[in-house]
């Protein structure tokens, strides 16, 4: 007994770090949220990729339908998937990508993706760029997104770097 008193401090410190992370993790209650933004633009390619986590803290679901990247030509929704041991990408489907009410989705390499072709921009890193989101229910959605070099990026593929498809 004396040794759970002992620890009772300690275990509701730990908790509470906890809970206060939790909370600043899950987004604004009420409201569809975007945060995390990166992209990946510099590789002297045609194509880029930018990632981030939406978190719909409504009631209702959601969908984001489009995007729109300033020195971008075309802008679409893709997934990476694994398939017969080979990694494609391709196009969602409606280029919609729900977002279920109370869910966190993450668009992240290797996975989720807003896709950009055409590259017309000449982009560095560490330069913010403004991205228009295009919601179903939201809106529109303003966000900036910070360009990194892929090189420091995890590529949540087991580390294999290579994207495949013209990906970033």
């Amino acid at each position: 007994m004396r040794l759970l008193k002992g620890l009772l401090p300690i275990l509701l410190i730990v908790l509470a770090a906890c809970g206060g992370a939790g909370g600043e993790d899950a987004g604004t209650p009420g409201e569809l949220t975007v945060d995390n933004i990166t992209a990946v633009l510099t590789l002297p390619s045609e194509t880029g990729a930018v990632y981030m986590r939406i978190v719909n803290n409504t009631d209702s679901d959601d969908a984001l339908l489009g995007a729109s990247v300033p020195g971008c030509g075309t802008v679409e929704l893709h997934e990476m998937t694994m398939v017969d041991d080979v990694m494609t990408m391709r196009q969602l489907e409606g280029n919609r990508l729900p977002i279920p009410a109370g869910e966190t989705v993450m668009l992240e390499r290797g996975g989720l993706h807003v896709m950009c072709f055409g590259k017309t921009g000449e982009f560095t890193v560490g330069q913010a760029v403004p991205i228009t989101l295009e919601f179903e229910n939201a809106g529109t959605i303003e966000v900036s997104a910070e360009v990194t070099d892929p090189a420091a990026m995890e590529s949540g593929m087991g580390g294999d770097d290579s994207m495949g498809g013209g990906d970033e």
